[in-house]
């Protein structure tokens, strides 16, 4: 994956992405033999705000048991083994906003995700068992304790519209990018990620999931799409245009102390407080006074 900047002035891509490089390096380093793509690109277009998509990713946990109660019900391998629809974790997941509109949701540490995946790799017998422990070694040679024992960062956005998911070894890494297109239409771009060394049952197995789930054809997918599309459209009626978006949910109440030494804004799973976050920063952007030399002259601007 390469990051490029037309904006000679822009800074540059670590003090953009700042702490959230220290949750993606734990997705990052868990890979023996790298991240590789499996071969395909999936593109479809929706009529929707990019920001509603992008949004999701950053901090909306609230619609899992909604939007996708079907799918959980179902007999198939969920890409979150841990806890498919984080039901009855709302103290224990947190949500986490960065500097720079970056967040995460869903994070849980302590090693809980490690432990699910080694207890699922020994359904698959020695090989599978052997990668997971692998993993878990990278990431105890490479990474301190508590960053370590995240094991995988779950549901995260990178601002304004690169979002991942990643919550098991033993299964796929997603990989959206939103790009508008214009007004209230979108044009989504989706790629699945495997270590490049996993066992070939766990290639085969990530590649069938995250075209059952993810896809453009898969189960969320089209949950989501439905939803980006619907809350989009609801903003263009009469109604819709004279009111705000209602981000309320926890404003007000004191953040969570997150464990020590992991860097963030720690919220209750359930919360609204990424979504602020996430348009505090737009906001920043869209305001700030424009020099008509150098966006990267205005970011900073705006951050003073």
């Amino acid at each position: 994956m390469i990051f490029g900047n037309w904006d000679a002035g822009a800074e540059s891509l670590d003090e953009f992405l700042g702490d959230l490089r220290w949750y993606l390096d734990v997705m990052i380093e868990r890979q023996i033999g790298g991240i590789e793509f499996i071969p395909g690109m999936q593109r479809y277009s929706l009529n929707a705000n990019w920001k509603i998509a992008s949004e999701n990713f950053a901090g909306d946990t609230y619609h899992l048991i909604y939007s996708h109660g079907s799918m959980f019900r179902l007999d198939i391998r969920q890409i979150n083994p841990a806890n498919p629809n984080f039901r009855g974790k709302e103290r224990e997941y947190y949500n986490i906003g960065l500097d720079n509109g970056h967040g995460l949701t869903g994070v849980v540490f302590g090693g809980e995700r490690y432990e699910v995946d080694r207890e699922l790799a020994r359904t698959y017998g020695p090989e599978v068992v052997e990668y997971v422990e692998e993993c878990h070694q990278r990431l105890i040679r490479a990474l301190p304790s508590n960053q370590a024992g995240m094991y995988a960062p779950s549901f995260s956005n990178m601002f304004p519209n690169l979002s991942f998911n990643d919550f098991s070894a033993l299964r796929p890494i997603g990989f959206y990018l939103w790009i508008p297109k214009g007004p209230c239409r979108l044009e989504a771009w989706n790629w699945c990620g495997v270590d490049r060394d996993a066992p070939q049952v766990i290639k085969d197995e990530a590649r069938v999931d995250f075209t059952r789930i993810q896809s453009v054809s898969g189960i969320a997918a089209q949950d989501d799409t439905e939803n980006f599309e619907q809350v989009t459209e609801a903003t263009r009626g009469v109604v819709g245009q004279r009111l705000d978006f209602n981000y309320q949910m926890n404003v007000g109440q004191d953040l969570l102390k997150g464990p020590p030494g992991c860097p963030g804004r720690f919220s209750p799973y359930i919360s609204e407080t990424n979504q602020l976050n996430f348009y505090r920063h737009w906001v920043e952007l869209m305001d700030s006074p424009w020099s008509g030399r150098s966006h990267g002259r205005r970011r900073a601007a705006a951050s003073r």
